[in-house]
């Protein structure tokens, strides 16, 4: 992250770190966004947005996740497609809607306190497990995917990008304290799903 005060994109997703994302960008200040990004080169940032349908109301999460683009292509129904990659939380601070209505904040990269990773993994071996074998599954072994077996975080949110997680449930693990609390909350949401 080069700068800090950075675009800042609501949507009704969660962008997880370590995640890749494909968007359809059709509304002009986005477009003008994703064009200053690619020539300026540096990212923006994707927050979870409520269901207000007011422009001018801030009602989006605090906390959101920077991400840089990858990949972009005019598609075929007329609308630009772009390729991001999430790189780490941030938190959002003195949000501003210029002109044009992008919102634009002050960012902050938002640091877990470090954890034993391996005793964190070893509480939660089923998470790990479900990950590598949901990797192998040929629709999802052709994406761009970079675990880091050894790293609670890159597991839990690898996985939590896989599973049927609403966007509130994923803002919650992106919120989480560490990857210990990260893990306990992937772990309570497993149980529910494979239990309903």
């Amino acid at each position: 992250m080069k700068k800090s005060n950075l675009p800042v994109f609501p949507l009704g997703i969660v962008a997880l770190p370590g995640s890749i994302q494909s968007l359809q960008i059709f509304e002009p200040r986005y477009i003008q966004m994703v064009k200053t990004c690619l020539s300026e080169n540096h990212g923006f940032v994707i927050v979870l947005s409520s269901n207000s349908d007011n422009d001018h109301d801030f009602s989006f999460s605090k906390k959101g996740t920077f991400v840089e683009i990858i990949d972009f292509n005019n598609l075929p129904n007329g609308l630009l497609g772009i390729t991001v990659k999430s790189i780490n939380k941030v938190v959002i601070n003195n949000i501003f809607q210029l002109e044009d209505g992008l919102h634009i904040a002050d960012t902050k990269p938002e640091i877990d306190p470090e954890v034993d990773d391996q005793a964190v993994l070893a509480e939660y071996p089923e998470i790990s497990s479900i990950l590598t074998q949901l990797i192998k599954h040929p629709r999802i072994s052709d994406l761009p995917m970079n675990v880091d077996f050894s790293s609670a975080d890159s597991v839990a949110y690898h996985l939590a990008g896989l599973i049927p997680l609403s966007s509130d449930e994923k803002q919650k693990l992106l919120e989480a304290f560490d990857a210990t609390q990260r893990m306990r909350i992937l772990s309570d949401y497993i149980e529910r799903i494979s239990t309903a």
